[in-house]
């Protein structure tokens, strides 16, 4: 009997410690890894997921500065970077360099604050004001400046032009192979190769990037490619200018974060990157990220100005650079974004080209307020879809195509996707929107001045009908058309005024409704 009670007790003990070591296993595997194997499969994964505190791993955090460098023994200064800190005589730096302090940092008239090193970084970190005096220069790869104040005076220039540094990886804004074409970044660098089949804007050099830092750009540009195997003609990209100013800032001199040029024999370098953050600017100077000069023009890089207050306007290029074997086909425009107002830019300053800017996935918070494309600028929202889906453009305010801009929908060749335009008003001035697809447009107010909308709704019978509503207004003026190959409905509770010779909307069947009035000039009928 005694034996009994022995053998059940080592039964026992057994089936606790066998219990207890297979709780202890399925928690801590519910805890983790059974969870991610059967998330997927089990029907109350939702439950879990929702009812953890759940998000996704922190980003590592940048590395630290190095320590900072002294205003007196480092670089040949007088005084103190905790009280004021004056550069008196021209300094070449041969690395980067780290100014950080309490106090004031000023560069005196005539002084030139170099390093002349691709990709070179010279970060000030300060509590008081900056000032550049007249004439002076800063050049290196990247800029970047933290003050209470700063001030850029008349001559002055703070240069990145052509000293990038490497693009981000994994970006294809160098182009390939030895035809000289331009480098790409905030638009497409050009190509001045002809290729039997395709259609001008279906060639180009380097590619965008960095479309998801458009409203904090940080990016180097790339450089242009060349027309040589032995040797690099190209332009280098254009650097990186940085600026967060907690009160006033006042631009009378230039930043500058332009591409590289190339000459004859290679592309130009696409622009860099400008940001610009303060709660008040003056001043009347100049800001570049525009791409480069060369045998094709490189692509603009992206500006971005966070200002409460401007009380003047500083000239902001983006464009492309000239393209020297194809004049007609610049270096496509870059992007310059206001963040006050929400108002993205295309501006080719009245540069012609077959190139494009690319403008991919679209905010839905906060929404843009206007999008401008200007002045030759070409803009096109590519994305293509394996079945019909909509791409959508939505903006609160204006819609505006002036000088010459294009907006494309779509790809030329597949002619397979919906795409929707939502805004409060759409203005066309010698201006003209491809739709390769279908288009479903709601706008208060449509006003066409010699301006053109052209849809293809290629051979897909599901995406063939487009519509377009304005609740308000729709006028057409100087020869103005909206054609489709495909069905289209125009509808409106105002009114739509074809108001001269050469108006006109035509399609393989048209629609016209809800109108309260419909006026079209003699001879249009």
């Amino acid at each position: 009997m005694a034996r009994f009670h022995s053998r059940l007790l080592h039964f026992f003990t057994f089936f606790f410690f066998f219990f207890f070591f297979c709780t202890t296993f399925v928690i801590c595997l519910s805890s983790s890894s059974f969870e991610s194997a059967f998330w997927i499969t089990d029907s109350d994964s939702e439950g879990l997921l929702f009812h953890q505190d759940y998000s996704p791993p922190a980003p590592p955090p940048p590395p630290p500065h190095a320590p900072s460098v002294s205003c007196t023994d480092d670089l040949g200064g007088v005084g103190s970077l905790d009280s004021t800190c004056k550069i008196v005589a021209d300094l070449n730096l041969t690395r980067d360099v780290y100014i950080a302090g309490k106090g004031n940092f000023y560069i005196l008239p005539g002084v030139r604050f170099h390093c002349p090193i691709l990709g070179c970084s010279i970060t000030l970190n300060i509590s008081g004001n900056f000032s550049l005096g007249e004439n002076s220069t800063i050049v290196a790869g990247t800029f970047e400046l933290a003050a209470y104040n700063a001030s850029f005076f008349n001559g002055s220039a703070v240069n990145t032009t052509g000293w990038a540094g490497d693009p981000p990886p994994q970006t294809s804004g160098t182009p390939q192979g030895v035809e000289g074409a331009g480098g790409g970044h905030g638009g497409r660098g050009a190509s001045c190769l002809v290729e039997e089949g395709k259609l001008p804007e279906d060639v180009w050099g380097g590619d965008t990037y960095s479309w998801s830092s458009l409203q904090n750009p940080s990016s180097y540009g790339s450089k242009g490619g060349s027309t040589s195997k032995e040797v690099d003609y190209g332009g280098g990209g254009g650097g990186r200018i940085t600026m967060d100013i907690k009160e006033f800032l006042d631009v009378n001199g230039s930043l500058l974060a332009e591409g590289g040029d190339g000459g004859s024999k290679g592309g130009g370098g696409s622009g860099g990157s400008v940001y610009i953050k303060a709660h008040k600017m003056t001043g009347g100077g100049r800001i570049s990220a525009s791409g480069g000069n060369g045998f094709a023009g490189g692509g603009g890089g992206r500006v971005a100005v966070d200002v409460f207050s401007r009380h003047d306007e500083p000239t902001i290029y983006v464009h492309g650079g000239i393209s020297r074997g194809c004049s007609k086909n610049a270096g496509a425009a870059g992007t310059l974004y206001d963040a006050v107002p929400r108002s993205l830019n295309v501006n080719n300053y009245n540069l012609s080209t077959d190139t494009e800017t690319l403008l991919l996935e679209f905010p839905y918070q906060p929404l843009w307020t206007n999008v401008y494309i200007r002045n030759c600028a070409r803009a096109s929202v590519p994305l293509l879809w394996s079945r019909v889906q909509a791409s959508e453009l939505i903006v609160q305010g204006q819609i505006s195509l002036l000088c010459g801009g294009v907006l494309s929908f779509g790809l030329a060749h597949y002619a397979t996707s919906e795409f929707e335009l939502l805004a409060e008003e759409l203005l066309m001035s010698d201006s003209i929107i491809k739709v390769y697809g279908a288009l479903r447009m709601t706008v208060k107010i449509f006003l066409m001045w010699n301006s053109k909308m052209l849809i293809d709704g290629g051979e897909d019978s599901t995406v063939a009908t487009s519509w377009l509503e304005a609740s308000n207004l729709v006028v057409l003026k100087e020869s103005s058309v909206i054609q489709s190959n495909a069905n289209l409905g125009v509808h409106g509770q105002g009114l739509l005024n074809l108001s001269g010779s050469g108006d006109k909307i035509q399609a393989q069947r048209l629609v016209l409704s809800l109108f309260y009035s419909i006026h079209v000039s003699d001879g249009l009928m």
